[in-house]
């Protein structure tokens, strides 16, 4: 029994460990993949296609697709209706803008040149009527606030000006006014002058797309730069400065070819290049000397700082990661095996089969002993508890149940009121037949006021008579049934109070057993540990872009850490509990398995009114009744429970099936074809007070107050690396 116990609380548990690891990433890395860092505006990609030109200018197309966030407030919508980049003009690497052309790649329209129009000015019908559908470009050196007219033809630099001054140009867009959108597309297209500087040898350029005063986030960054003809990869140098991750490599005559990835606000991305002077012609800026070779050993220089630094940040990662994956699985192992000997120490290990007895505990105790050793239907423990409780006080007669709604025996002294009468009662009314099956009544005795001593109730039983009573006092009768008990306590905010006590009391008495031993406390822990190491390594490994070493390290920990605190138990058997754990797990069995027994005599009802008490608390009352009923087929005869077990806990949970089946169909006494459907719980009164105090309990709590690297040579190899930034353009973006 137990390795199959074992067996079946692994598969739960493995399934648990699944269902939870599976989400958590799930969850975690979706929650990285959509975080823009909380922008309104975001790249999701932006690719470059860059030709230079023969005279050092460079001719630009981006491929923009973006994200506009909804930006909505209380003050009413906030629509997006300009989206604008912005660059630097200087003397020294870039003296003009021209050419420009925008396109809407997501409608095919094509941008004509406009007038400066601030958004903020216009309705939303005024900018859609007069200015969406336009660019524009304008001088921005005295503010955004402040654009003045910038004319490409009149107004660029001079390139060999010692002054090295400078403008701050912005190219802007005017879409129609949109509160948001997961993905517009635009292709904008410029010609940077003045972007190279010929030199004897060389002509070079440094060229920066994304500047520091960059803020807005883009995905992936990609570009392809072509040289001029008669330049490749044997007559040119080139390298990529930009400290994200990132990929460079040589395409098609030697073209430059670079992916970045995940480019936050405040990053640069620059591309230092020079090329064999030969193949240009016309250049702006020329210089009088040679600077290849004192190129070369800047950038060897830069990448080799880079590189050593990022060697020791790597091993500094990659001892972070052994360490994680080594922690992790000392705490996995430590936690698994833990929690299956904890589990092993919860479960029943002597050689009772059967008890024929009542156990020497409370219902509602031996319902906690049982939740302890098999596990099952912890979801209605305290249903059953409470169920079983209330049925228990019907076997000794401190109360009465009665099927149906209190209505039917209005002008009844229930007090004194005899079964048998009562289903003669019953039988002879279609009317009372057909509600029997709606509810139960409860009847609080006369004993429980004038002699309760004599009752010899256990503290849970003494408990849920208490709840009775108060519930009676509130319906002002003894008499009520369950669907009243339900309706008053959902007005009633301290009703939660005495269902409190009935837990309070049911822990208690258990604990006063004697039964258990903490256990599984050293699973626990190193399950708990385990689970947050591993939560904090699928941020840690998700946040850096790592993948891999959530598949390796953070979900297989994860895996482990839950399944074994799901597999654990925090409570174990001692001596006197293997002891008691016998009476209830034999008792169980011996209701289970009742009709096989040869043996058995003649069915003392009394006994299995007590029998059906623990049935209940057990959850197989159900199972129960069957067993009974196929042992002894007289029961489901009413003439003879009406001669012989009228004053029988069992009386009504027979007698209640016959007035069903009798009025919804031909009469039979087949006991095969008697159907006690879980679903239904009619005839069955302990499944019936289960699902009712089920439902009271959630009532009354829904009602309580809410408290070594060489270099790449200028290869273009072996990806970007951090070094010196500012070069032509210096481009930051936005929107308005």
């Amino acid at each position: 029994m137990t390795a199959k116990q074992h067996a079946s609380r692994a598969v739960r548990s493995f399934g648990i460990a699944i269902v939870v690891t599976v989400g958590v990433v799930a969850a975690i890395l979706l929650a990285i993949a959509l975080d823009d860092g909380g922008a309104d505006l975001s790249y999701k990609t932006l690719d470059y296609d860059v030709q230079v030109q023969s005279n050092g200018d460079l001719k630009i197309t981006q491929h923009i697709d973006m994200k506009l966030a909804d930006r909505s407030d209380d003050d009413g919508d906030h629509p997006w209706k300009q989206l604008y980049q912005q660059y630097t003009l200087k003397e020294s690497n870039l003296t003009n803008i021209t050419d420009i052309s925008v396109r809407n790649a997501t409608t095919g329209e094509t941008y004509q040149q406009g007038d400066i129009a601030i958004p903020s000015s216009y309705s939303t019908d005024e900018w859609n009527r007069e200015h969406a559908g336009q660019w524009y470009i304008a001088d921005v050196s005295q503010g955004d606030s402040n654009p003045q007219p910038f004319d490409p033809a009149k107004d660029g630099l001079v390139a060999d000006n010692t002054d090295d001054r400078s403008k701050k140009i912005e190219i802007g867009w005017n879409i129609p006014a949109t509160t948001s959108a997961s993905s517009l597309k635009f292709d904008v297209t410029m010609t940077m002058q003045g972007v190279a500087t010929a030199y004897q040898d060389v002509a070079t350029f440094q060229w920066e797309p994304l500047g520091v005063s960059n803020q807005i986030p883009i995905g992936k960054v990609t570009g392809t730069v072509t040289f001029p003809d008669g330049i490749t990869a044997d007559n040119s140098w080139a390298w990529l400065h930009t400290e994200r991750t990132s990929t460079t490599e040589r395409g098609d005559k030697g073209s430059l070819q670079f992916t970045v990835h995940d480019v936050r606000a405040g990053d640069y991305v620059d591309v230092v290049a020079m090329f064999d002077v030969g193949a240009t012609s016309g250049v702006a800026r020329t210089r009088d000397t040679t600077i290849k070779n004192g190129i070369m050993e800047s950038e060897a220089q830069q990448e080799q700082q880079w590189r050593d630094r990022q060697r020791t940040k790597a091993r500094i990662r990659l001892i972070t990661w052994i360490a994680i994956a080594v922690a992790g699985l000392i705490l996995c192992v430590i936690a698994v095996v833990l929690a299956l000997h904890s589990f092993d120490r919860s479960q029943y290990h002597g050689d009772i089969e059967y008890w024929r007895d009542e156990p020497e505990m409370s219902p509602a105790s031996a319902a906690e002993l049982l939740h302890i050793v098999d596990n099952k239907h912890s979801k209605t423990l305290s249903s059953r508890k409470m169920s079983a409780s209330v049925l228990s006080l019907a076997s000794r007669g401190a109360i009465a149940i009665y099927p149906g709604p209190a209505a039917m025996y209005r002008g009844i002294d229930m007090s004194r009121s005899r079964n048998a009468d009562i289903a003669q009662l019953i039988s002879n009314d279609p009317a009372r037949a057909r509600d029997a099956g709606k509810t139960s009544t409860i009847v609080i005795l006369p004993v429980v006021f004038d002699n309760p001593q004599s009752l010899a109730l256990s503290q849970s039983e003494r408990t849920a008579l208490d709840l009775l009573v108060k519930a009676s006092e509130r319906i002002g009768s003894p008499v009520f049934d369950l669907k009243q008990m339900d309706k008053n306590f959902s007005d009633w905010s301290k009703g939660y109070k005495y269902q409190e006590k009935f837990t309070n009391a049911c822990s208690s008495e258990f604990s006063m057993l004697g039964a258990t031993s903490s256990c599984g406390g050293g699973a626990f822990a190193a399950g708990i540990c385990a689970a947050i190491l591993a939560f904090l390594s699928i941020v840690y490994f998700g946040v850096i872009g790592n993948l891999a070493l959530v598949v390796l390290i953070s979900a297989p920990m994860m895996f482990a850490s839950v399944f074994a605190l799901s597999y654990l138990k925090l409570k174990g058997l001692n001596d006197n509990g293997q002891r008691l754990a016998g009476q209830v797990v034999g008792l169980k069995r011996y209701m289970e398995d009742f009709s096989d027994f040869r043996d058995r005599g003649v069915a003392d009802l009394t006994l299995w009114g007590r029998y059906m008490v623990y049935a209940t608390a057990f959850g197989i009352s159900e199972k129960a009744m069957k067993q009974l009923l196929k042992a002894y087929p007289q029961l489901a005869d009413p003439n003879w429970l009406d001669a012989n077990a009228s004053d029988s806990l069992l009386y009504w949970s027979y007698r209640s099936w016959y007035f069903n089946h009798h009025y919804a169909g031909p009469a039979s006494c087949d006991t095969n074809s008697m159907d006690f459907s879980p679903s239904a719980n009619f005839g069955d009164i302990g499944a019936q007070l289960e699902s009712g105090f089920a439902d009271i309990q959630s009532t009354i709590a829904a009602a309580s107050p809410s408290s070594s690297y060489g270099g790449s040579g200028g290869s273009f190899s072996g990806g970007g690396f951090g070094g010196s930034s500012g070069g032509s353009g210096g481009g930051s973006f936005g929107g308005r």
